[in-house]
This record gives C-alpha cells, sequence and structure tokens, in this order.
C-alpha cells in the first residue's frame, strides 16, 4: 500500500522528528513575498519544541504557508509542517500576527504535486496527519460502555484499542469534550485485531482539537 494512504500508521511523528535548530539568519521584517499558489482550508500538523498540534492551512505556495492556529510559534521558531499530500517538510516561522502566521520552507516544493498526490489511481484518499493521543475513554455502543485506550486522534477520527471484538459500521459515542462537543458520534470503520478507527460523524474543529492536545495535565 502507498505511503501515506489509509489505514493509517500508529507511528508518532514525534519519533520521525530530526532535530530543530533556530541557526537560521531571521529578518523580524521577513514576509512571504512568493506567488501563492492556492487558498486550501486544510488541516496540517506543525510540530515544534517536542510537541505536535494541529494547524488550519489558508493559502500555500512553493515556497511557504500561511496557517492558522490558536498560538502560533513566535517568529525564528524552526518546525516540521506536514498535510494532506505533503509529506514532513522543515520550514521555518518567518512573521507572526494574532492567530496566523507564515512558514518559509527549507526546500521549496511544487504545489501542483502535492493536491495531484492527494489521491492515488485508485481514487484512495490521502489520510489527514494524526497526533498521538494515548487516554483512557468510554465508548458508548447502544446501551453497553465500553472502556477503550485511544491511541491517536484527527480532526476526522481516532484510533482505538477495545477489550472487545466489534465491527465495522457499528455506530458509537466516544466520551471525549472537544469544545463544546461534549462525546463525539461516530461509527468503527476498519477493524484489526484489538485495533479499530472510529470515524466522526462530523469533523471537529482544528482549534477544539489542538486546544485539547495543548492542555497542560496532556503536556
Amino acid at each position: 500500500m502507498p505511503h501515506g494512504l489509509e489505514p493509517a500508521s500508529p507511528t508518532p511523528i514525534l519519533t520521525m522528528l530530526p532535530e530543530l535548530t533556530n541557526d537560521l539568519p531571521f529578518n523580524p521584517m521577513e514576509r512571504r513575498q512568493d506567488w501563492r499558489a492556492a487558498t486550501v482550508f486544510t488541516i496540517g500538523k506543525i510540530s515544534f519544541a517536542g510537541r505536535s498540534l494541529p494547524c488550519m492551512v489558508r493559502d500555500l505556495s512553493d515556497g511557504g504557508m500561511r496557517i492558522q492556529m490558536p498560538f502560533p510559534p513566535a517568529p525564528g521558531t524552526r518546525v516540521l509542517i506536514e498535510m494532506r499530500g505533503l509529506d514532513p517538510r522543515l520550514a521555518r516561522i518567518c512573521w507572526m500576527s494574532g492567530h496566523e502566521a507564515g512558514l518559509m520552507f527549507d526546500l521549496r516544493c511544487n504545489p501542483a504535486d502535492i493536491f495531484a498526490a492527494r489521491s492515488n489511481k485508485e481514487g484512495r484518499v490521502a489520510r489527514q496527519p494524526r497526533f498521538a493521543f494515548r487516554r483512557q475513554a468510554v465508548l458508548l455502543m447502544g446501551d453497553m460502555p465500553i472502556p477503550t485506550q485511544i491511541e491517536n486522534i484527527s480532526v476526522g477520527g481516532a484510533r482505538l484499542t477495545l477489550p472487545v471484538p466489534t465491527e465495522r459500521g457499528k455506530p458509537g459515542i466516544l466520551d471525549l469534550t472537544l469544545g463544546d462537543r461534549q462525546g463525539v458520534a461516530g461509527e468503527i470503520c476498519w477493524v484489526r485485531e484489538d485495533s479499530c478507527g472510529f470515524r466522526f460523524v462530523q469533523p471537529v474543529s482544528s482549534i477544539a482539537l489542538a486546544g485539547m492536545l495543548d492542555a497542560p495535565d496532556l503536556v
């Protein structure tokens, strides 16, 4: 199966992070001057300072991108960024304003290749970024509460480990608080031994997910 396509790998991205340093010269007045190739509005994954958080990719060019997140890294910060169709890529924050920031890639990319890589010849779509998130939770299926271990999570679903067998297509409610949502409805979308995928009926917002992942008790 081609790399980066479903089913998702449980390997956290932080295990593959190279050392990020701030040893490149930085001009605080530097702004993105490249032609904007596309307005994107898709979920990205930004890793820095030993953690990985979701962000909203607003637009993309061959030299960088503009992102939005609750608390962007400071200008000059070295980061690792990825999104659907874009493998993890080293970059530097070159400006920040409010909840938005501009990233400059270490190596330029071809946006057309990124969008072409979002699906393969069989029509399978590259997965959204996953975030390592180990937490005990309860999955309510019918009137049966099942203790479960969340292994990773994205805006569209989660990988779970269950103590009892289950079947693809079964609906349930995962006991999670994401923003103003208490409990997340979804269904089992794949099963493999004691692990399964739980696809949310409605994707959660990147802001709510970032807030949960960045909560003090999870750091």
